[in-house]
C-alpha cells in the first residue's frame, strides 16, 4: 500500500476481517507513529486489533527503529526477501504509548475569550483549545525543541534539499554551531516550567531544555539516560508504563549526549507528568515541533 496515495488506512481497512496478520512499515519514525495513529482508528473494528507491526527504517534518525532493533537506517543493499524473513521471525515486544495534552493557560485564555468576544461581539467564547497528541519517542521542550523547529521550517522551505540522511544531519550540526553562538529563547529553561511527576513537584536542575523519554534512543541513536549506574532510578524499558525525565544544558551538552561522550542530567520517572509552563516555549512531540 503506497503510502503517499492514502495513508495507511486503506491497508488496514482491507484486512480488518482477517484474525491475525503483520504490518511492516517502510518510512521514519513519524511514518510507524502514523500507521500506529490509524491503527487506533481501524482497531476497535477489526478482528486482530493489535497487529505486530515491523519497520523498514526510511527515516533520518530511526530511534524507534534502533530500539526495536531494526537498525538505523535502511542502506538499500539489504535485500528484501531477508526482511521478509526478519518480519516472520522476529519477537514480539511492548511499546508504552502516551497521551500528550495542552491546554491553553486557564486565566490567560478567559482574557483572550473576553477580548475576541468585544471584537466579535459572539455570544458563544467557550471554544475548546485543547490538543492531544499521542507519543510513541519522546518529548522535548526548550533548546531540543528549538533546533527541531528551526529544521522543520528549513525542510519546509527547500523539501527538496532534504532528502539524504547526511545532509540533514549536516543541516542539524550547522544550525546547533548558530544557537551557540547567539543563544536566546531557552537560557532560564527551569525558571519558566513547573514539573510535577505523579503528583510531586520535582526541583529541576539550571538546563536549558528537558526531554520526556519513552525509549532509549534520541537525536539518531544516542541514549541520553546514559548507562546503568547506582542511583534511585529503576532501570528503565519502553514497556514499564514510566517515562524518563533528563536535562540538557545547551547545545554543546547535546552534541556530547549525540558522540556519546556524556549524559543528559537525569531528572525524574513517573507514570503521569503535569508541566506548567510560564511562558512560551518551543516543544516537540516525537520530532513534530511547534
Amino acid at each position: 500500500f503506497d503510502l503517499m496515495n492514502g495513508g495507511p488506512l486503506p491497508g488496514l481497512y482491507v484486512f480488518r476481517n482477517m484474525p491475525y496478520f503483520k504490518v511492516m512499515v517502510c518510512g521514519g519514525d513519524g511514518t510507524v507513529g502514523w500507521a500506529l495513529s490509524c491503527l487506533d482508528n481501524v482497531g476497535q473494528d477489526a478482528v486482530c486489533q493489535s497487529p505486530p507491526m515491523a519497520i523498514v527504517p526510511l527515516g533520518t534518525g530511526n530511534d524507534l527503529a534502533r530500539v526495536l532493533r531494526w537498525g538505523p537506517g535502511y542502506t538499500g543493499g539489504e535485500d528484501p526477501q531477508n526482511l521478509l524473513r526478519d518480519v516472520i521471525e522476529a519477537e514480539e515486544i511492548k511499546l508504552d504509548r502516551w497521551t500528550v495534552i495542552f491546554h491553553p493557560n486557564e486565566k490567560e485564555q478567559d482574557e483572550t475569550k473576553l477580548a475576541l468576544a468585544n471584537d466579535t461581539m459572539a455570544a458563544n467564547t467557550n471554544e475548546d483549545q485543547t490538543s492531544i497528541f499521542v507519543m510513541n519517542n519522546y518529548f522535548g521542550i526548550g533548546i531540543d525543541a528549538d533546533l527541531c523547529l528551526d529544521f522543520h521550517m528549513a525542510r519546509e522551505e527547500n523539501p527538496d534539499k532534504f532528502n539524504s540522511r547526511l545532509h540533514n544531519k549536516s543541516v542539524y550540526f550547522k544550525m546547533g554551531l548558530r544557537k551557540m553562538v547567539n543563544r536566546r529563547s531557552c537560557r532560564d529553561l527551569h525558571r519558566m516550567i513547573k514539573v510535577e511527576v505523579d503528583g510531586k513537584l520535582i526541583d529541576l536542575p539550571p538546563v536549558e531544555g528537558i526531554i520526556i523519554l519513552n525509549i532509549l534512543s534520541w537525536g539518531s541513536g544516542a541514549n541520553p539516560w546514559g548507562p546503568e549506574k547506582e542511583d534511585s532510578f529503576a532501570k528503565p524499558t519502553h514497556y514499564d508504563g514510566m517515562l524518563e525525565i533528563v536535562g540538557v544544558s545547551g547545545v554543546v551538552h547535546m552534541g556530547q549526549i549525540q558522540s556519546g561522550l556524556r549524559s543528559a542530567t537525569r531528572i525524574a520517572q513517573g507514570g503521569h507528568l503535569r508541566i506548567h509552563l510560564l511562558s512560551d516555549l518551543p516543544v516537540q512531540v516525537d520530532g513534530e515541533p511547534w
